[in-house]
């Protein structure tokens, strides 16, 4: 007898993964906590495994928890084409909810217009667009909050498809006449595009003054309000007249890569998405 999963207990499921947390996994249910916990038990039960191990770090999930919510991408992503085709008069239209996620300096500039066609012809197609730093994204991928990241580093994974997309050129900008104190502006602590630029073209000391700004067009206002020096992609500052790059010929270039799971079917949405992106981003990236 062949096993069918039950859809509500599959429901909870993605929503602990989402959450790594069963109180507000119960509240996006709008369930209580031991309806939710109920759910799941008998999902492992069914299943015959242990989805999420529970200590006191947290909710971790197992390598079947990892396989079970690819199938529930899969999925949902299935469901959503076969009930378009459905409900809507045109064969051709797109549905189903994009839910991708990013760097800063990519996702405003280049990603957003390589998909604002795509959303306007199709208006049952929807876009859920997360913006988040690079070590963050890949995580969201694993539980499921996205089904697409964009990230400046090749996944080498058999289960991931990773499609490169070309190199951000990165160099060292202040604004024009600049004659500042000398501060580097980065995102956060953990930010090394400024150490990897300096080892690179200047100096390999760790022990520079720096401000953090959390995002890429805070740090470009920053410098244009003379706050200090910031190493940006080129394609951010070509229109900025405000701006001057201190030895353009020193690039750093960071590869971009779009990566998602891998299926054994592709849904009209998935491939439009990747088609879209493809073409904006070597139209904008250098691709050698």
């Amino acid at each position: 007898m062949n096993m069918s999963l039950s859809s509500i207990q599959l429901e909870a499921f993605s929503a602990v993964t989402q959450t790594l947390n069963f109180t507000k996994a119960a509240g996006m249910l709008h369930i209580t906590q031991s309806a939710l916990s109920q759910r799941i038990l008998n999902l492992e039960s069914e299943l015959g495994t242990t989805l999420f191990i529970r200590d006191k770090s947290g909710i971790k999930l197992t390598e079947e928890a990892q396989e079970l919510i690819k199938y529930c991408q899969f999925k949902n992503q299935c469901e959503d084409e076969f009930v378009s085709k459905l409900k809507s008069k045109d064969a051709k239209q797109i549905a189903g909810t994009l839910r991708v996620g990013g760097f800063s300096s990519v996702m405003r500039s280049i990603f957003l217009p390589a998909v604002s066609d795509l959303l306007s012809k199709n208006p049952l197609l929807k876009l859920q667009m997360l913006i988040r730093e690079v070590y963050e994204l890949f995580d969201l991928l694993k539980r499921s909050e996205i089904d697409f990241i964009i990230i400046n580093s090749n996944i080498e994974r058999e289960d991931i498809e990773s499609v490169f997309l070309g190199y951000e050129e990165n160099v060292l900008v202040q604004k024009k006449n600049y004659s500042g104190e000398k501060v580097y502006l980065d995102h956060d602590e953990s930010d090394e595009v400024t150490f990897n630029y300096l080892k690179k073209f200047a100096r390999k000391s760790k022990k520079i003054k720096r401000c953090y700004l959390d995002d890429t067009y805070g740090i470009l206002e920053a410098v244009k309000l003379g706050l200090g020096y910031a190493v940006l992609p080129k394609h951010l500052i070509e229109n900025e007249k405000n701006i001057e790059v201190i030895n353009p010929q020193q690039i750093l270039k960071i590869p971009v890569y779009l990566c998602f799971y891998r299926q054994p079917y592709y849904t009209k949405m998935h491939l439009s998405l990747v088609e879209k992106v493809v073409s904006a981003f070597k139209e904008i990236l250098p691709t050698f």
